[in-house]
């Protein structure tokens, strides 16, 4: 199974470090978090930069925060392709429509994405994959592709990839060995990360980021039991640490490294059954 990093874990961090630490740290290549600082160098610089850091970008991500041009539902997908290209990856994460609706909206500017670029992509070595949404309020419930079920039945409508996220499933209150079986013959990419208590914070986006996409054994997600059941599949990866800085103790360097150190180790010994995570991933 291939370990990854993606690179918005470590988000203020130049490119170059991130996948420098990737590599030291045992992990085997990096999903790219489109950035600034991505887009300014572009897809073939990032692959050379990968190369001589003795890694390989993997799998590409859109862009966290908003850049003008490069979002999903505005135009973005064609620029997040050529860049993803150019790089060398196999795989372009995909976030589902913020519409109850596929046949209208944005829902259905989404399948026009979709059956746009499918045969485009085909024999190309790159493709798209679906991720699951992160449930937040009552409303997102109600989007098409939210529950499990239904995007597993848009994926194998159209013969797409999905990406699991674990912290997403969570925020939903999926089961996550239930979430494998949904996914079973159609994963191509796991996010894995841990998710805590409600906190009593008044502003939404800090109370998400210190609940959301904490380091796995920080949270309430049975981690353990899902990493063992994807061990034994024949899931091969990538397996992709997405954490939130702050839970990377980013502003400090050797913490952060002496964190992903810890975390590849315990992701590959508990997916290989060497392990209990209980005992080897406590939060310090």
């Amino acid at each position: 199974m291939k370990l990854s990093l993606s690179t918005g874990t470590l988000y203020l961090y130049p490119l170059r470090t991130v996948m420098r630490w990737a590599r030291e740290t045992g992990f085997d290549g990096v999903e790219l978090n489109i950035n600034p600082e991505a887009i300014v160098r572009g897809g073939r610089a990032l692959r050379n930069m990968a190369e001589e850091e003795g890694t390989r970008i993997l799998t590409v991500h859109p862009c966290l925060m908003p850049i003008p041009g490069w979002q999903e539902p505005h135009g973005g997908l064609a620029h997040t392709i050529a860049l993803a290209q150019g790089a060398g990856a196999s795989l372009v994460v995909l976030h589902v429509p913020h519409s109850e609706s596929m046949g209208e909206g944005q829902g259905r500017a989404f399948r026009a994405r979709i059956e746009e670029w499918m045969p485009r992509l085909a024999g190309s070595g790159l493709r798209l994959a679906v991720e699951n949404k992160a449930i937040r309020n009552e409303a997102e419930l109600r989007y098409a592709l939210a529950p499990l079920h239904k995007l597993r039945a848009f994926a194998d409508q159209y013969d797409l990839p999905l990406v699991l996220d674990t912290c997403h499933a969570g925020s939903a209150g999926e089961d996550l060995l239930g979430a494998l079986r949904v996914f079973d013959g159609r994963l191509a990419n796991v996010h894995l990360s841990d998710m805590g208590r409600p906190l009593p914070v008044p502003l939404p986006s800090v109370r998400r980021s210190l609940q959301e996409h904490r380091f796995p054994g920080a949270g309430l997600l049975p981690l353990e039991a899902f990493l063992q059941r994807l061990g034994s599949s024949t899931f091969a990866g990538p397996l992709t640490l997405e954490v939130n800085p702050a839970a990377m103790r980013f502003w400090w360097p050797p913490a952060a490294r002496r964190r992903l150190v810890r975390a590849a180790r315990w992701m590959r010994d508990v997916a290989n059954g060497e392990r209990q995570a209980s005992d080897a991933n406590r939060e310090t």
